[in-house]
């Protein structure tokens, strides 16, 4: 989940460098660094982010026309200085993104060959694997290539040394790598928001690549040590910087975002057609982690019933090693907002090695799984600054919604279910506005959930999907216990954690089955519970007597579906907010999962 940025330069690269790391902080904040070579050497950590790091640099020291940064999400160590990148041993500079699985042994070798440790980190093998290939004789890019083929697990590396410091050597294998470039500066980072701005062109290094890089070339080594050619793409232009405006959080801010972010994803993919090879599919297999798959989860209700396709929803971490067996003319679909999360894209050898086709459902055109994808279903929610997702949640949510309407045209199926899904798209803005509205008695609801410390979220259907939404939300924004469940698990074990007053809120529209999850409700109520219903106008009624608290929320259908997401956000943000959590930031958590 770290964030790598490099530069060499015929021009000074600490500034530039500072800058694009500060654009990766969605990748980690827990401490910073950096490496300046030419003319000097200069190392600098803090704990903290780039601002931080800035302050920390003396103006004597920020001359090098080479350099590495990097923004930590802690792994392996503490958050700590001495476990900030970049490691340092004999002259020689490593920043690393990844996990080096065999770390433990490599560390033991080396100490037994007299080596000393600095760090807890499974990173600072690296910089000695290398050094001691150079202490053998070997050159500065024989020395990487030899270091990194002891190397197990994943990982996107940048050297520096201090005796070639016009130079950065790159190596990739499991963690993406991106080299970008224009005249006179050359770049590596791990994701094009660093480049913006700083480059023209970039290019994305496939595994077991190595680069090296100087201030008007880049050479790519393949894996067999061959000189590679690899697709130049332009760099997308930096977005301006997200103001909070009239909020506070940007977190608060990207919830108000949702109609537009609804808007632009809807108008971009409706009437898209579906390649002849995707529409043909007789099975979807939905992969994702996190809040995407909670969208694939709440969606899946939907798209079966446009579409009568079986739709399997798969956790990418445990997919990615189950060995399932893959149905003949299914297709999947990678659901993952930042398009680079590690689980999700260690699945796409899996479907690749069976010819399965992949979508890749995504809000960054420009990563891996787009990349990799047959099709690119792509959301429009800009850039989020919060680490939990909101807008992307429910732009997510439309994608998918919006994928079900067209394999349900290419299939031929039912048109007045395709109309009832396509009225809930069109109304999907207006009523997260609407919902918006409700926010001073969903604070105080929050208020109450923060004094219990504990809540329990039911629902069937979909509401089953968004209870397991809510909950992921006041986990971690808020850090309160919070447990979901379909609401007719309960019975069979989940109904021994209620006491008096506990918390349960309910997520249910009016459908076939509200009369099931009021019974539920009560259910729980006879044990005393204290219940709060998410329903539509019509449920109200159907609450009335059973919920302690019943909140009427607007739009029925697919359309309430978004109604019910925007209160469990505006639910948990506010029970953060009465508790002084980091909103915007919550502990342990990065927005970009890109390790295991």
């Amino acid at each position: 989940m770290c964030g790598i940025v490099g530069l060499v330069s015929t021009q000074p690269v600490a500034r530039d460098l500072i800058s694009g790391l500060g654009q990766l902080e969605y990748r980690g904040y827990d401490s910073a660094g950096i490496a300046l070579a030419g003319p000097g050497f200069v190392v600098r950590k803090v704990i903290g982010c780039a601002t931080d790091l800035a302050a920390a640099l003396r103006l004597d020291e920020t001359a090098g026309r080479a350099g590495i940064a990097h923004t930590r999400w802690a792994t392996h160590g503490k958050p700590e200085e001495r476990n900030a990148h970049p490691h340092v041993y004999q002259g020689v500079a490593v920043v690393h993104n990844g996990i080096i699985e065999n770390h433990a042994m490599l560390r033991e070798r080396l100490v037994e060959s007299g080596h000393v440790f600095l760090s807890d980190t499974d990173s600072e093998v690296v910089p000695h694997l290398i050094a001691e290939a150079r202490a053998r004789g070997a050159a500065h890019l024989d020395a990487v290539q030899q270091a990194v083929e002891w190397l197990h697990g994943a990982y996107a590396i940048a050297v520096l040394f201090a005796d070639k410091p016009d130079h950065i050597f790159v190596a990739k294998y499991g963690s993406p790598v991106l080299i970008g470039a224009r005249s006179g500066v050359v770049a590596v980072a791990s994701d094009t928001i660093a480049l913006a701005g700083l480059c023209l062109r970039y290019t994305a290094l496939e595994d077991g690549d190595l680069a090296v890089l100087t201030p008007d070339s880049v050479r790519i080594l393949d894996s067999f040590g061959k000189t590679a050619s690899r697709t130049w793409e332009l760099v997308m232009d930096r977005e301006q910087a997200a103001e909070l405006d009239r909020f506070e959080h940007h977190t608060r801010r990207e919830i108000a975002e949702q109609p537009v972010a609804l808007r632009n994803t809807d108008a971009l993919l409706r009437g898209k057609p579906l390649p002849d090879g995707i529409a043909a599919a007789q099975r979807l297999i939905f992969v994702a982690c996190g809040s995407s798959l909670y969208a694939a989860a709440t969606a899946r209700v939907w798209i079966e019933k446009l579409t009568g396709l079986p739709c399997d929803i798969e956790i990418a971490s445990e997919y990615r090693y189950r060995e399932a067996p893959i149905q003949a003319g299914s297709v999947a679909v990678l659901v993952s907002q930042s398009g680079e999360t590690a689980d999700s894209l260690a699945c796409l050898p899996l479907f690749r090695a069976r010819g399965v086709p992949v979508v890749g459902v995504v809000n960054v055109t420009q990563s891996t799984i787009a990349r990799a994808s047959d099709l690119v279903w792509p959301t429009t929610a800009g850039r989020e600054l919060g680490v939990a997702a909101t807008k992307s949640f429910t732009a997510q949510l439309v994608a998918l919604l919006r994928l079900g309407v067209a394999f349900s045209q290419a299939r031929d199926c039912d048109p007045a279910v395709r109309a009832q899904v396509v009225a809930g798209l069109t109304a999907a803005p207006m009523i997260c506005a609407e919902t918006e509205e409700m926010e001073p008695a969903l604070a105080e609801l929050a208020h109450w959930i923060a004094g219990e410390n504990e809540a329990l979220f039911i629902g069937r259907a979909a509401g089953a999907a968004i209870a397991g939404e809510a909950a992921l939300k006041l986990k971690e924004l808020s850090y309160i216990r919070a447990e979901a469940y379909a609401a007719g698990e309960l019975k069979h074990g989940p109904i021994a954690l209620i006491r008096q007053g506990s918390p349960v809120l309910v997520f249910a529209g009016t459908d076939a089955l509200v009369g099931k999850t009021v019974s539920n409700a009560e259910e729980v109520r006879a044990r005393g519970a204290n219940v709060v219903a998410f329903t539509d106008a019509d449920g109200a009624s159907a609450f009335a007597g059973v919920a302690e608290t019943v909140m009427a929320l607007p739009g029925r259908g697919v359309g309430h579906m978004f109604a019910q997401v925007v209160a469990l956000q505006l639910l948990a943000y506010h029970a953060a907010l009465a508790l002084g959590r980091n909103v915007d930031r919550p502990r342990n958590l990065a927005k970009s999962v890109t390790v295991e």
